[in-house]
């Protein structure tokens, strides 16, 4: 019998497990939290399947056919590099589940809002009578779909770095780079490399696919990409696909069918980069047969996401917002810019390997004060000193206390933390719902 290791068991790793049984291998599953993971009733019942946990340092490679690596385990992993060593052949999970499609697929990667243009993509594309799936970092991973896949849906898939890292299976029929800024340089060893990273989508595209990405990244990272293969967009008069405030166009022609204007009930609600990530929406889509009239009527209709810039409250004049999903330096620099008046600032967590000088000249005459919080506290304070004032909390409900008696009418409290969750939270979704609950605390006791 064929024997395949899965290194990593979380969601996609359990889901690869139960194909591979399906496939017919025998299957061993590694992860540190080994001995947790087999109390678990999923795991019970993999494991009745037929999948064996051992420990990481009890593998022996030696009569492995394949290895499953989920996104969070680094090609450094010394399970990864004995594999490479002897010739076994190493997929992600994203390519793992994805050489199965038969069906159409989108792919959509970048730093910032690709979440947010996969979650839109997949409405649009049902507003139009469509069957589409948003998957990948969203809901349900790669290999749950293929557990029980319906052959009629167009595939959405949210890629990241980690994840293209590993994927070059031909899938993709139209994809897209929203933006590259620094992120993850906790495990790349700089931004070039993550950048290489994300370019790697441009494998996974079929021969007849269209492919966009934003004007800045083809001018920094030319070197990395295909011209012949892509299409650019976004703010900038030298993109292909030009995008303002209301409208877009394509440059240099009258094309009807390709040009768009925002909504008046949208104006003034939608920042820039919310407007760039419609018109990503709108490109990947119109491929699809959605019609214009389809996809400004998806635009209002549209809910974004919870914990991306979404208001919570105004309480005494002072408007709180949770960008928690913002976990790296340029998210906290969109949502800053997109405050009206001045910012108390909740930041802080795990850190990520990136500088936060980059936030000095957004925040001077802007961001009022930060309240640190999470591991990287101290670094945020050591670096942001010399053109923000700065206090160091620990624990996020002090820093919203805090940040409400700092704050004064016409400004806002932000949650915007530039950094991971899981020093103090299971994710960023749980930072986010807990910063929530605190602002009602603190509204429920102006209330009464």
């Amino acid at each position: 019998m064929k024997r395949a290791l899965v290194v990593g068991l979380g969601i996609s790793g359990l889901a690869a497990s139960e194909l591979l049984i399906r496939d017919g291998y025998e299957v061993i599953g590694v992860d540190k939290r080994s001995e947790t993971l087999k109390l678990l009733p999923e795991v019970q019942r993999l494991a009745a399947l037929g999948l064996h946990i051992q420990s990481e340092n009890s593998i022996d490679l030696a009569n492995y056919q394949m290895m499953i690596v989920s996104p969070g385990i680094p090609p450094t992993h010394f399970l990864y590099q004995e594999a490479s060593k002897r010739g076994i052949e190493i997929l992600g999970e994203a390519q793992f589940a994805l050489r199965r499609t038969r069906q159409p697929c989108i792919g959509i990667t970048g730093t910032n809002g690709k979440t947010t243009a996969t979650l839109l993509i997949e409405h649009i594309l049902r507003s139009a009578g469509k069957k589409a799936k948003a998957l990948g970092n969203i809901g349900q991973s790669l290999t749950s779909y293929f557990l029980n896949p319906d052959p009629d849906e167009i595939i959405v898939a949210e890629l990241s770095s980690y994840q293209l890292e590993t994927l070059h299976a031909p899938v993709i029929d139209a994809g897209i780079i929203l933006n590259i800024t620094p992120d993850h340089l906790d495990r790349y060893s700089n931004i070039a490399e993550y950048a290489r990273a994300k370019c790697r989508i441009q494998l996974s595209l079929k021969p007849n696919s269209t492919f966009y990405v934003h004007a800045n990244v083809l001018r920094e990272y030319r070197d990395m990409l295909l011209p012949d293969r892509l299409s650019t967009f976004g703010f900038d008069r030298e993109a292909l696909f030009y995008v303002d405030g209301f409208r877009a166009e394509k440059r240099g022609k009258s094309e009807p069918q390709i040009a768009y204007e925002l909504p008046a009930s949208l104006r003034g609600k939608w920042s820039i980069h919310d407007c760039e990530n419609a018109s990503a929406a709108w490109l990947l889509t119109q491929s699809f047969g959605v019609t214009i009239e389809q996809f400004i009527q998806a635009l209002v209709s549209f809910n974004k996401p919870s914990h991306r810039i979404e208001h919570v409250a105004n309480i005494s004049g002072v408007d709180y917002y949770d960008d928690s999903k913002g976990t790296n330096i340029d998210a906290v620099i969109k949502a800053v810019n997109a405050m009206k008046g001045q910012v108390v600032l909740i930041a802080g967590g795990v850190d990520k390997g990136t500088s936060y000088e980059a936030w000095r000249n957004v925040f001077l005459g802007k961001v009022k004060k930060i309240l640190a919080i999470g591991e990287a506290r101290n670094k945020i304070a050591q670096e942001t000193s010399s053109f923000c004032e700065v206090e160091i909390v620990d624990r996020l409900e002090e820093a919203v206390i805090k940040a409400a008696a700092c704050a004064q009418e016409g400004e806002c409290v932000l949650l915007s933390p530039g950094c991971a969750s899981y020093d103090m939270f299971h994710d960023y979704a749980h930072r986010g719902e807990e910063f929530k609950r605190f602002v009602r605390n603190i509204q429920k006791e102006k209330i009464t």
